[in-house]
């Protein structure tokens, strides 16, 4: 059996956005059921020790580790290396199949068959959210592999029928596989009358509504706060608008938070708030609720489908989050326990280790 290529691209970061720690507890999984029982699949991994947990895949059995210095890179670096080196490294190794688990992958797949896992779309349908100079790499990063890929993996229904109306790709080579929530614990649940929201201040998470509904509110909740997690990115538009709504009395930017911070802060909130107009997958939901917060978020795009027993609204709504939030804040204790038992039950639908084994399949089916 041919060793399986990864790539470990997203290890070239010291503050790893959701789609990066995705990539890596997907990965993790991998490695970790890929060698045991009846896989005995050997892999080769390009990617940057430096990344928490990355370490421990070097004394793996099943892994050749090849230590790639992404985060010495700039990304223009590292997207000239997955376009152009990537392919003949993986065949210098014997691999026939490599997996890209973050969007891109290289435009001219010849000699060796792809993988790519797809997040959203995005990029494609909502270019008013990005830069012109993102959207230019991501026509050649992204658009061309995934045209010319062997497979495409989405992680949600809703974006596998956005992957079959935008790219017209057959069905036949698009696959559907969840993602998965990682174990999280929280040891001290930060102490506070607060409302919390995460994520980077990216267009689409639609947190000048959020802030307008809770200023909304606030007057009824004396000594409330809204906590907001995140950072700008560089590759998105930024908004005048939320730049001031984030000054509002009684908002307060954490910044980036490591996963213990972002723990004990999801424990601690009365409620968690997500009302984003587009996702993929929406993985703070099942976090917030894996740790037992009440969460409000979107009636649109996955959110739906991921959601569970999650209260949905109208994102497009300010009156509609603020009912929300309302009526989250005022659930009795014996209706809250009610949800938080139902959401921390649903989180179980969705774990690496079952995310892990569907790919293990995939590749055993295509790595011939």
């Amino acid at each position: 059996m041919h060793p399986i290529a990864l790539n470990g691209r997203f290890s070239g970061t010291r503050q790893p956005t959701g789609t990066q720690v995705a990539s890596f507890q997907l990965f993790d999984a991998i490695l970790r059921l890929g060698g045991s029982g009846s896989n005995n699949q050997h892999f080769v991994v390009f990617a940057d020790m430096r990344f928490p947990g990355v370490e421990r895949w070097v004394s793996l059995p099943c892994v050749t580790f090849v230590q790639t210095p992404f985060q010495d890179w700039s990304q223009a670096r590292g997207h000239l290396w997955e376009q152009c080196l990537a392919t003949p490294l993986a065949i210098d190794h014997g691999c026939l199949l490599m997996h890209h688990p973050m969007n891109t992958s290289p435009a001219w797949q010849v000699g060796i068959s792809h993988i790519v896992t797809l997040h959203d779309l995005n990029f494609l349908l909502h270019p008013e959210w990005y830069s012109r100079s993102f959207r230019m790499v991501y026509d050649v990063c992204a658009m061309a592999g995934l045209r010319h890929s062997r497979c495409v993996v989405t992680i949600s229904e809703y974006v596998r029928e956005q992957t079959l109306s935008a790219l017209k790709l057959s069905p036949e080579r698009l696959r559907m596989i969840y993602d998965g929530v990682k174990p999280l614990h929280s040891l001290h649940p930060s102490p506070g009358n607060y409302l919390f929201a995460a994520g980077s201040l990216q267009p689409h998470k639609n947190l000048a509504r959020l802030i307008e509904a809770f200023l909304e509110i606030s007057p009824l909740y004396p000594g409330l706060e809204l906590l907001v997690a995140g950072r700008t990115q560089a590759p998105f538009t930024t908004s005048p608008e939320l730049s001031r709504f984030l000054r509002s009395p009684g908002v307060r930017l954490t910044g980036y938070l490591s996963d213990q911070e972002l723990s004990d802060t999801y424990a601690g909130a009365r409620a968690f708030c997500f009302p984003s107009l587009e996702e993929g997958f929406g993985l703070p939901v099942l976090e917030a609720m894996s740790l037992g917060c009440p969460v409000l978020t979107s009636n649109t795009s996955c959110l739906p489908e991921i959601a569970g027993p999650a209260l949905q609204v109208d994102p497009y709504s300010t009156e509609a989050i603020a009912m929300g939030l309302r009526q989250l804040l005022d659930l009795s204790p014996e209706d809250r326990e009610k949800l938080v038992k139902s959401g921390k039950a649903w989180c179980q639908r969705f774990t690496w280790e079952d995310s892990a084994n569907k790919y293990l399949e995939l590749y055993h089916e295509l790595n011939r």
